[in-house]
């Protein structure tokens, strides 16, 4: 990585759908670096996958195969030989309060800003991600990275929306 800006933060998405390389060498590098901050939704790879309304036994293979880059990236961020800061939100933790974790990255991104994050980002309508969920699991699969996602709530609850 290069970096561009001297005195600003550098950042980037990285996620189990990424090109991993051998054994994760870039996140081992990051986590080994004591001035690195690495905050992870866990599970919101499932997003995309719940919205494409693909061909499910596909959908399913390939949630499988996320879980398990993900349940290896989050193994190796909390081994003993990491230096970085690690934060890390199960998706339905996230979606509880948004504006906690997403002031919390911007503060760490730019904490010296006189901005603010005045509102957080429009997110998607996730009403039926839990049935999504419950069918992953009547499939074989045990979706659990993501946090407890409600089936059928009785009302949807504003918080586990996205608009």
């Amino acid at each position: 990585m290069l970096w561009s800006t001297r005195g600003e933060r550098q950042c980037f998405q990285f996620g189990p759908g990424d090109t991993q390389g051998r054994n994760f060498d870039l996140l081992t590098f990051m986590a080994s670096d004591s001035n690195a901050q690495i905050s992870v939704i866990s599970g919101a790879w499932a997003v995309p996958l719940y919205r494409s309304g693909g061909d499910f036994a596909q959908l399913r293979r390939e949630a499988a195969r996320l879980q398990r880059i993900e349940t290896e990236m989050l193994d190796l961020l909390q081994s003993t030989e990491v230096r970085a800061r690690i934060r890390v939100w199960t998706m339905a933790e996230f979606l509880e309060n948004p504006a906690e974790p997403l002031h919390t990255v911007f503060d760490e991104i730019a904490p010296h800003s006189q901005a603010r994050l005045m509102r957080i980002p429009d997110l998607v309508d996730l009403s039926g991600f839990g049935t999504f969920l419950q069918e992953l699991r009547n499939q074989g699969m045990q979706p659990v990275l993501m946090g407890d996602f409600p089936t059928n709530p009785a009302s949807p609850n504003p918080s586990h929306r996205m608009k």
